[in-house]
């Protein structure tokens, strides 16, 4: 037999309870995130002259650097980068990029810019990633403020404070 007091006590949990959980049954999953995140890149590399049509400079590169953002990609603000890529000073170049966290979670981008140069925007595509970026889309863009193209050593060096971009993880 169940006494008057119990039943008051369900019922109350009930009318707490009911709209709460409906409310948390509409919410996005756990893992969704999205936003906006805004910081500085530093970069330094190599590259290897390539001989192609005269007056047309070709060379294959690799740059690793340092990504620190302000606002972070889902709770990650620094990220390691690794990218390669193929410059060409008549179309510009196309690279793909890896951002390494310091847990291992990667992001891939795809960038794409005009001739490498002091002032030129470079816009990214986010493709994919790993871990707790996995699934994650989105796109940046920054400027090269200051840019080290040295043809002595074959050394490129870049940095770029305006770095920002938009992000959506599943």
């Amino acid at each position: 037999m169940v006494d008057h007091d119990s039943r008051m006590t369900r019922r109350a949990l009930a009318a707490v309870l009911g709209p709460t959980l409906a409310l948390a049954s509409m919410a996005p999953s756990a893992g969704a995130d999205s936003g906006v995140f805004a910081g500085t890149w530093i970069a330094s590399g190599s590259r290897q002259p390539f001989e192609f049509a005269e007056g047309r400079e070709v060379f294959p590169f690799q740059l690793e650097g340092h990504v620190n953002l302000r606002t972070g990609v889902g709770r990650t603000e620094d990220f390691w980068s690794t990218c390669v890529g193929l410059w060409d000073s008549q179309t510009g170049g196309t690279t793909r990029c890896v951002w390494r966290s310091l847990a291992g979670d990667r992001v891939y981008s795809v960038l794409r810019g005009e001739p490498l140069r002091v002032g030129v925007a470079v816009t990214a595509e986010i493709v994919g990633g790993t871990g707790a970026l996995e699934g994650i889309t989105g796109s940046y863009e920054f400027t090269w403020h200051t840019l080290d193209d040295s043809e002595e050593d074959d050394v490129l060096t870049g940095h770029a404070r305006d770095l920002n971009g938009s992000f959506e993880i599943p």
